[in-house]
């Protein structure tokens, strides 16, 4: 029932997670950061905004 929110929330701990990592650590590759936690919003998005299959 609550499926939505707590998906919209776990992308969102994502990047401010990211966020947070980027601007208090040195020397860190930022693109290598950032394509993970793309790669990481577009796997949780396709499970996570499924839409709920219909039984007739």
């Amino acid at each position: 029932m609550l499926k939505y929110p707590w998906t919209a929330l776990s992308i969102i701990v994502i990047w401010v997670t990211t966020t947070y990592i980027i601007l208090n650590q040195s020397g860190l590759d930022i693109n290598r950061i950032l394509f993970m936690a793309l790669v990481g919003t577009v796997i949780i998005s396709l499970f996570g905004f499924r839409p709920p299959k219909i039984d007739r």
